[in-house]
């Protein structure tokens, strides 16, 4: 018995767990930030703390057994290769978070090439904090005793060390749980860990989940989110799905508004705020000419509308609208729905004859999150790029809005109607460091510099939509169009630097010639999925499947349990329903 602890020992010495323990200090660290910044499905106490710290040490230890692979079995080099990779994961996790709000996602990967985007660069870049500097220390204290850990004079302060640091390590884990325990009042739904799979656990709660099973518990568990990426429903499930999207006592009001051929112009503005609406600063409107539209006899405004996006943002907000479905909460849901089925909005109006073509200008290169798999998805026939603008081929830069709004208006003044023209801006996109110089100031102690930026580039937007909108008139497409002009998703206040009361997450919805009833049109609080089955509902559209959303045509709107609504979308993007049932 001796020889074997000896034996263990001479693997598992002063040095070794040193530098092991430095790999799991940096999984800590990013759960540790995380907490402090991400919002978790569930409130949690002290078991998911020490199911956190219990997951870090597994996660190590499968970080460092996969390094002694790559080093040929070379101990001192695993320990390296250990900590950078779990430096790297907890980096870029911590990142990502403060963006959107969730742990990065297995398939985000794919994506890494719109890295490339200037956007992306700039987003990135406002995300670093002081307390980043963290992995620029710990990086420099391991690689001091990593080069240093041999030398005689060091190993007599192994012990105290390793006392030192590991104390640390017990008194902030320690003060955390105390402090969690303060903060919340009720355990993590026991419930749910107990009697509900924990793959339906993973989907439905993912930032909760990995907090508490780690990495590889999770990579185990949801292995066929990046292999097999299907699920089987059962009967049950496929009969709950069917129940709830053929009720239609909610989705449908008995008389389509437009009549005769009308185009559909869907304009998703970048960070859309509703409460930029009627806001002056200094006596000066933000934005004068969606103001004014709002007071239009032909406009229905709803300024209430919630967003229902995840880790996807702009690409979920989209889909939402696109398809009639709540994006995934556990991945990119791009990168599962770009091999799926949908009814996609345009090519639902093209199949019932209410509309015969359908483009869509984007500002972003074709492929940017599978931008062009999923057009195809939605029924989008031809997409217009920053490829197809001579001034920004060639460049890194996004094209602003102007340009945008001049391809667009080039698009449907050559396309026969009535057509589908989706159109998504970029020039209120963060970063908020800077502005777009178009002459307009304001200023105002009380709002923070990124606030105050936010506020011009949206006076500059609505510029541009108050000039396309003059253009539409003067070639005679204005009052043959429905226009619908809303937002892909929120500013976030960590972009805005604003605390969150002070920003309301509510969007706008703006209606255009929909020749709706202002007194049956709802104005109270809603949701993104809903302007989908308003559309349809507008168009007179009766097809089996009109989204899972409710119509605003209808005064006596009523809300819808939501979690549920996420669940039944989980279920038909990942098992491919549509695809199956065709």
């Amino acid at each position: 018995m001796n020889d074997i602890v000896k034996k263990v020992w001479k693997h598992l010495n002063m040095r070794f767990l040193l530098l092991f323990g430095f790999s799991v200090v940096n999984l800590l660290f990013m759960h540790g930030q995380m907490a402090l910044t991400m919002e978790y499905e569930y409130p949690f106490k002290t078991d998911a703390i020490l199911s956190n710290v219990f997951s870090c040490l597994i996660d190590v230890t499968f970080f460092f057994f996969l390094s002694l692979l790559f080093t040929m079995g070379r101990k001192k080099g695993a320990l390296l290769l250990t900590f950078v990779l779990t430096a790297l994961l907890s980096f870029c996790n911590v990142l990502y978070s403060r963006f959107f709000d969730h742990y990065l996602p297995d398939l985000a990967i794919l994506e890494i090439g719109n890295m490339n985007d200037s956007d992306v660069i700039g987003s990135t870049l406002t995300g670093f904090r002081w307390m980043d500097l963290y992995y620029i220390l710990m990086a420099a204290v391991f690689g001091w005793l990593y080069v240093n850990s041999d030398k005689e004079k060091l190993k007599a302060q192994w012990l105290k060390t390793i006392g030192w640091l590991w104390g640390a390590i017990l008194t902030c884990v320690m003060a955390v749980v105390l402090i969690l325990g303060f903060l919340h009042d009720h355990d993590f739904e026991i419930s749910i860990t107990r009697f509900s799979p924990i793959k339906v656990q993973y989907t439905q709660a993912p930032n909760n989940m990995l907090f508490r099973s780690g990495f590889l518990r999770r990579a185990l568990v949801c292995y066929d989110d990046f292999i097999q990426k299907n699920l089987e429903l059962d009967e049950s499930q496929k009969a709950e799905i069917k129940r709830e999207y053929t009720d239609y006592k909610e989705r449908s009001t008995t008389v389509p508004t437009v009549k005769g051929e009308k185009n559909l112009i869907f304009i998703i503005v970048e960070s859309y705020l509703s409460a930029t609406s009627d806001l002056k600063i200094g006596g000066k409107e933000i934005t004068p000419f969606l103001n004014r539209l709002k007071r239009d006899s032909t406009v229905c405004y709803n300024g209430h509308m919630r967003p229902n996006i995840e880790m996807g943002m702009s690409s979920d907000g989209q889909f939402v609208y696109m398809a009639g479905l709540l994006p995934l909460k556990s991945e990119l849901t791009v990168n599962i729905a770009r091999e799926k089925a949908f009814y996609g909005l345009p090519a639902t109006l093209m199949k019932v004859g209410r509309l015969k073509h359908s483009h869509i200008i984007v500002p972003t290169s074709p492929t940017f999150w599978e931008q062009d798999k999923m057009n195809s998805l939605y029924g989008i026939e031809k997409m217009y790029s920053k490829f197809n603008c001579n001034e920004a081929m060639h460049s890194h830069e996004d094209l602003n809005d102007e340009q945008v709004f001049t391809m667009a208006l080039q698009a449907e003044t050559t396309t026969e109607q009535p057509f589908f023209s989706l159109i998504v801006t970029m020039s209120m996109h963060n970063p908020y460091n800077k502005f777009v110089e178009h002459g307009f100031e304001i200023a105002d102690k009380q709002y923070s510099e990124e606030y105050l930026n936010y506020l011009i580039d949206c006076h500059y937007t609505d510029a541009q939509i108050e000039r396309y909108i003059n253009a539409l008139k003067q070639h005679g497409l204005y009052d043959n169009s429905v226009i619908v002009i809303t937002s892909d998703h929120q500013a976030l206040p960590v972009y805005l630097n604003m605390d969150e009361k002070e920003v309301s997450d509510e969007l706008p919805l703006f209606i255009i010639n929909g020749g709706i009833d202002k007194n049956n049109f709802w104005t109270g609080p809603c949701n993104q999925l809903d302007v989908y089955t308003t559309l349809l509902d507008i168009y007179g559209v009766r097809s089996e499947w009109r989204g899972l959303g409710h119509t605003l045509l209808n005064v006596k709107y009523k809300e819808y349990p939501i979690e549920k609504i996420k669940l039944l979308s989980d279920w038909i993007i990942r098992s491919n329903y549509f695809g199956l049932s065709q």
